[in-house]
């Protein structure tokens, strides 16, 4: 085996030791042991061991970056939007607004019955005492003709 070959794919061609030995086709401790021969080799060891620990510690760093990134978009995407149903609360809640009776009665769906004879929402007074604003009953398909309507 080529000594002079392998101590410059080493130091001059900055080869691994894996490499080395594919090329030249023998075993890796084979390559090490030659090098081991050199007085420079444990310095270009210990060069490139914190070498490669100079990108891992980068690679790390931009890692965390990026995760830190895509955790203060996700956080300000939710905060857009919890910014954005506040804003329609506020609105909706508003003193100067006046709520529909049909968003009256959407607001408190639970406390209406559907009666299939009639076709109506009506109030159930066991949910508790009906306030003065919400209507007794709601006709519920308001928006479609009579001609329309299915009959029971």
């Amino acid at each position: 085996m080529d000594v002079e070959l392998v101590k410059k794919y080493y130091f001059e061609d900055k080869l691994k030791i894996v490499e080395i030995a594919k090329i030249l086709g023998v075993n890796k401790s084979t390559i090490s042991r030659v090098l081991k021969q050199f007085s420079e080799f444990e310095k270009e060891k210990e060069r490139r061991k914190k070498e490669s620990e100079k990108r891992a510690k980068e690679w790390r760093n931009e890692y965390k970056k990026q995760k830190r990134n895509k955790e203060k978009e996700e956080d300000e995407a939710l905060y857009a939007g919890m910014m954005n149903l506040q804003r329609q609360n506020a609105m909706s809640m508003s003193k100067r607004r006046t709520l529909s009776t049909d968003t009256l009665v959407k607001l408190c769906i639970t406390h209406y019955d559907y009666n299939k004879e009639k076709e109506r929402l009506i109030f159930n007074e066991s949910a508790g005492k009906r306030p003065a604003d919400l209507p007794r009953s709601v006709y519920v398909h308001k928006n479609v003709l009579k001609q329309f309507r299915v009959s029971t």
